[in-house]
């Protein structure tokens, strides 16, 4: 994506159902997620939570993509790959403004000042 062009940051969390197989899905559901994202975007890995049943990406995309597109494309099937995403998997795609930017800084630095952050 070229300096010049529009773009928007969004947020990607993703929650993989807990089932008895976790962690053979993460193994399988991660490559193919951000191997969907990229398709859209530059893709910046964000957190993952300890046991891996939760993952976060930074996406930036052109402005003419919707949080809507996003998520169907992490929900459609390709040709060359299969739905990163299962049925009961849950994501949530918010788009990061300047605003919201400051108020994610505000709290990580609070976060960190009193020792919440690993």
């Amino acid at each position: 994506m070229s300096e010049d062009e529009d773009f928007i940051p969004y947020l990607v969390l993703v929650c993989f159902d807990r089932g008895t197989d976790l962690r053979d899905r993460i193994e399988e559901s991660l490559p193919l997620l951000l191997e969907a994202l990229k398709e859209i975007g530059n893709v910046q890995p964000a957190m993952s939570s300890y046991d891996g049943s939760a993952v976060s990406y930074l996406v930036s995309t052109s402005a003419a993509v919707q949080p809507w597109q996003v998520l169907e494309q992490l929900k459609s099937p390709k040709s060359r790959r299969s739905s990163p995403l299962k049925t009961h998997d849950r994501v949530l795609v918010i788009s990061v403004g300047p605003g919201l930017a400051q108020r994610m800084e505000r709290v990580t630095d609070w976060l960190s000042e009193h020792g919440l952050l690993a």
